[in-house]
Formats: structure tokens, sequence, C-alpha cells
């Protein structure tokens, strides 16, 4: 069974999981001031923490996420809650512990050699189709990490990922039952409809002024404007700091002389392996390894014998070739001192690594190169700039937090001390706003108690990475009945659609009524003056008519032989519509046709996700779960 789940797991999921990495990772690169202590949890699962780095990089991550798939619009508008934002991340953290401890107590494990093959594999890190070593170690350097961290961070993701699929893939459906939806999808039901208009009613209702009165004095509230506020704030950002910052040509010239190996392409080995895969019997892996070698010294094919015995299976197809490897792209110390050892031509003893024995060969020499100054004057001046500007953004927070809270009920000293400007949004309301304010987070503070009702300044508010500001109220416009005079024409179109409405519903019933005893629509619609349409067969997919007609007809009992159902529904424009069902006739499927094949998938994937889920909310039922929310 759980080689079952396993095999069922592998393939895309890899992938999925390496683009929600880079995705992630990307996002969070120079926000370290930001990050808690590391060591603070904000989760225990089963005695196994959940530190508050890991939370930030998981929320940083899940933001990048939807930013992507959002494009260019403001990411706030669908986190219209951040608390609960974070507090579904955590959980989400939580199974995925959970998840994991499962997973490793039935014995899944991603053995070195595959995580370097996926690796390998990831097209972010391909040059031209190709693994590309120095993109690699690029990628790691930009987010601030070792190799050993992500392939630590991509050996657990592919772990769970491989049993949450694995349970989801284990799922099926019968043939039975992928003809009976398919049925029930291509069903054709043979239909008409009676449309009443609401509008029709409109001209001969009247609204006498004490109607109008009473509705407004029974439903104030109705007429009453929208509270209101405009908040005066200060900005600080990070980039606006970068773009003040005066270039120091003399700290230019230092920090290219310190980090000049950074500034170029490293020495790169042309090489190919045989690896032997380690086993509990290390001495027969070993002797195996001696024994290629000697048929390799003995004028044996190199790249036949990778084909036919290397347990690397992603190079062995290509003779063990490895491409163009840097020393830091090699993954192993041992396995990168071999190569760099070798001359051009040579081919190593067996080599031991933590992934088992390798032979070597290598067969060209890239030497590195290093950019001059010059070239690369323009990142430094980016990096110059930036690591002056964040020094003194972590300083001016500070002291922009302190001077606000200092002086609570003014931003003016803040905006005196730190050379900012006081800038002021339009009036918006609680659930809307334009700019700033479309920002939940800033208008749920707008509105809190302490900054509306106590009138002091919030907190320091971190709008995004590097972008932060300090809010206070400008103008509160409360919420105001309108007087009756203002609104009575409101209220008279009300009350006459909503009595015109009633009427429309009042027909319809009138005419079910008749339908009992004279299933005669169409002639009783023509008596009644009343529009009659003949559908005739409509599938669940039309667009023929309105989306609650729709669902109307295909909730609707198939009538009898020689019958016909009829049914009403009050449509959103207030109309209402008469529903006359004549037949129901189930579509004809082949079960092996690619609509029934994929529906069959659809739906053993939904069967499969919710034996996830059942799994998941076993593991969480019986596991020891504490959660710091004042961590986060």
């Amino acid at each position: 069974m759980l080689q079952l789940i396993r095999d069922r797991a592998q393939g895309w999921i890899v992938m999925v999981i390496i683009g929600m990495l880079i995705l992630g990772l990307a996002s969070f690169a120079w926000d370290s001031y930001f990050r808690p202590d590391v060591e603070v949890a904000v989760a225990n699962v089963n005695g196994e923490k959940i530190t508050a780095n890991q939370f930030q990089m998981e929320y940083q991550r899940q933001r990048a996420r939807l930013q992507s798939m959002l494009g260019g619009t403001d990411i706030s508008k669908v986190i219209p809650d951040e608390s609960q934002f974070k507090s579904n991340i955590l959980k989400g953290m939580e199974e995925e512990e959970l998840v994991l401890q499962a997973a490793k107590k039935d014995g899944f494990s991603v053995s070195n050699v595959q995580l370097a093959q996926q690796i390998r594999a990831i097209e972010a890190f391909h040059t031209n189709g190709q693994f590309d070593a120095a993109l690699y170690q690029q990628w790691l350097q930009q987010n601030r990490m070792s190799a050993a961290d992500f392939e630590a961070m991509l050996r657990r993701d592919v772990i769970v990922q491989q049993y949450r699929m694995g349970i989801a893939g284990t799922a099926w459906v019968t043939g039975k039952e992928r003809q009976a939806i398919v049925q029930k999808l291509e069903q054709q039901r043979d239909v008409g409809v009676v449309k009443i208009s609401a509008q029709a009613y409109l001209a001969g209702i009247e609204v006498t002024d004490a109607d109008a009165r009473s509705h407004y004095e029974g439903d104030k509230q109705r007429y009453a404007t929208t509270e209101q506020v405009s908040i005066q704030y200060l900005e600080l950002s990070l980039d606006a700091l970068m773009e003040k910052v005066q270039v120091d040509e003399a700290a230019l010239q230092e920090m290219y002389q310190e980090h000049q190996g950074d500034f170029g392409t490293a020495e790169e080995r042309h090489v190919s392996h045989i690896l032997i895969e380690s086993s509990a019997d290390g001495d027969v892996a070993k002797a195996k390894a001696d024994a290629l070698f000697e048929q390799i010294a003995g004028g044996a094919s190199f790249e036949e014998l990778a084909r036919k015995d290397s347990a690397d299976t992603g190079s062995a197809k290509d003779g063990g070739d490895l491409g163009f490897l840097s020393r830091d792209a090699m993954l192993d110390p041992a396995f990168a001192d071999a190569a760099f050892a070798l001359k051009q031509g040579e081919v190593s003893k067996p080599v031991k690594s933590a992934y088992g024995y390798h032979i070597i060969k290598l067969s060209e020499i890239k030497r590195g190169q290093v950019r001059s100054f010059d070239e690369m004057r323009a990142q430094l001046v980016q990096d110059y700039r930036h690591k002056q500007a964040e020094a003194i953004f972590f300083e001016q927070r500070e002291m922009l937090a302190n001077i606000t809270f200092e002086n609570p009920d003014s931003l003016e000293p803040a905006a005196q001390q730190l050379g900012l400007k006081i800038n002021v949004t339009p009036l918006f309301v609680r659930d809307q706003g334009m700019g700033l304010a479309s920002n939940p987070d800033i208008r749920k503070t707008a509105f809190s108690d302490e900054v509306l009702f106590q009138g002091n300044n919030s907190e320091v508010k971190e709008i995004s990475s590097g972008h932060l500001i300090v809010l206070r109220i400008k103008e509160h416009l409360e919420s105001t009945v309108r007087p009756f005079e203002e609104v009575q024409g409101e209220v008279v179109a009300q009350l006459k659609g909503q009595r015109a409405e009633a009427k429309a519903k009042e027909e319809g019933l009138a005419l079910l009524q008749l339908l009992k005893t004279n299933s005669d629509v169409e002639t009783l619609a023509k008596q009644k003056g009343l529009d009659w349409q003949h559908l005739g067969l409509v599938k669940r997919s039309s667009t023929a008519v309105d989306h609650d007609v729709m669902t109307k007809v295909f909730r609707m009992k198939a009538p009898a032989q020689e019958s016909r159902s009829f049914g009403g529904v009050v449509l959103p424009s207030g109309d209402y519509a008469v529903v006359a069902l004549f037949a129901v006739n189930d579509g004809a499927v082949d079960v092996n046709d690619e609509q029934a094949k994929s529906v069959a998938v659809n739906r053993e994937r939904y069967y499969g996700f919710s034996h996830l889920e059942g799994v998941v909310k076993g593991l969480r039922s019986v596991a020891e779960i504490r959660e710091y929310p004042e961590n986060l």
C-alpha cells in the first residue's frame, strides 16, 4: 500500500513545490529586520516547534503566491482580515507538520540522489534547457540561503506532498458511477418559461405620502448616510530613502574589492560521473565501484558503464554527463575536491560522498572570469544605496514608533524630526476606500476605538516590505439619518418596486394554481397576455435563460410520461418566472470517451482530497497543539 501511495505521488507535485518555494523566498530576501527571533515559537505540534521565522517565511510565500495570481491588483483587496489570514496560514503549517510526522512514521523519505535530480530538473535553474550551476548559486545568494537550507526545505516539502498526493491519489471512480455522472451532466430537459415582468405593474401603482412616510419611519436606517473618515499619515519608504543616498566612490571601490569573487563566473568543470549508491553494506558498494574503475582503466567506455550501472538515472541516460559545474554547485565537498583535483581527460578513483561512491571523469575546464569595476558599477551603486538606506530606515522606524507614541495626539513632532510630509486621504467608509484606504488593514485601524474615538496615533503599520505608515484621524463624519423630504423620491420608488414585484409573484402563483387543472401553459399564458417561450431541449450549461431559471429547471422532478411539471422562481430583477418541464432525457455516453475520462479524473480528485481532509482531521484530533498568537 505504501509503495502504491509513493508511486502515485511522484511527478508534477515536485515542480509545484519548487514554484511555490521560489515565489515565496524571492519576496522574503531582504526583510530580515522584521523577522522575530527565530527561536520564538508560534505553535507547538506534538512537541515540534513552529518558529516565528518559519511562519514569516510561509506568510511571505502565501502573499507572493496571491500577488502572482492577481497580477497588479492590490493584494489587500483579497485579504480583508489580516489576523484571520495569518491564523489560516498557521493552521495550514500545523497540518503540514502533522502530515510530515505521519509521513516519516510511515517510512516516506527522499534520497540524496533523488533530491539532487530534482534540483537539477528545476527550470528556474536552467540555461538553454540545461542545469546552470552558476544560476543556482546566484539564486541561493539572492535569497540568503545555503544549499543545505534549500535542500532541507525541499526535502520536507516533497515528503509532505508525497503523503498528501499519495492519499488523494488512491481514490477511484467505478465505470458505472462514471456513466451515471456523465449521463446527469449531459442530461437534456425540454423546457418552457412564462416570464412575468414586475416593470409592467409599476405604472398602475400609487404610493401616497402617508404610505411613504410610514415606510420611512419604520426603516430610517436604510436612509442614513454612511460613516466616513479621512486620515493623515506619515510614510516611511525604503525606496524613497534609497533615492536620497549620495554615492561614495571610495566605498564602491572597497565593496568591489571585498566582493570581487561574486562579480564574475567561478571556474567550472565539465564532469561526468557513475554513482553507486551505498546501502547498509557499504563494502559491497565500494567493491562494485572499484570493479567499475578497473574496467575503465582497462579501456572500457565510461559512458556505456554509466548508462548501465549509474544510480543517478537523471545523468545515466547521457553517459553520466553532469555538464559544467562550479565547485559550489557540486552539492558535496568530497565530490568537489575530487573533481577539482583532476586534470582534463582524467578519471578519478571511487570517491565517497553523502550520496554513495562516485567515479568522476573531467572532460573540460572553463576558467573563471571577473567582471571589471566599470561593468559592475551600476550594481554596486544599487547595493550601496540599499545598504545605506536600510540602516537609515531601521533607525527611523524606531524613531517614528517612539515619537508618535510619546506624542499620541499629533504627527507634527515626528514629521519635523524625521523630515517627513504629513499626507491626507479623501474620505472613505469602513468597507471601501481609494488609494491607501483600499487596504483593509488601514481601514480597520482608522475605524478602531484607539484611533477613531480616543484620538491617538496608530501603531507603525507595515504596508509592504520597506513601506511603513503611522496614521491618525483627520476628519470624522458620523452616520446621520437624512430627512424625509430629502429621500421622499427614493422611498416612493422603493415602495413601487416592492409592490410591483409582489404583483408579479401574485400573478405567477395564480398561474401555477390554474396549471394544476389545466396544463396547457401556452394557451393560459396567451389568455393572460403573458410572454411564453418554449425553449426546447436545454443542457445544464445552457445560457439561453436566466441562471436562476436553469437552477430551478434541473432541481424539478421529472414529469410522468405524457405529463408536465411546473414550478416558479423569483428572479434577481424582481420578475417572476413560471417554468414548465415537459421531458427529461439522460445523456448517452461511452465510458471510454474523453469527456467520461475527464469526469472520472475530476471526481477522483474530489474524492481523493475528501479522503485527505479526513486523514488530516484525524491527525489533528489526536494531536497536542499549542498556539502562541501573540508571537505572530
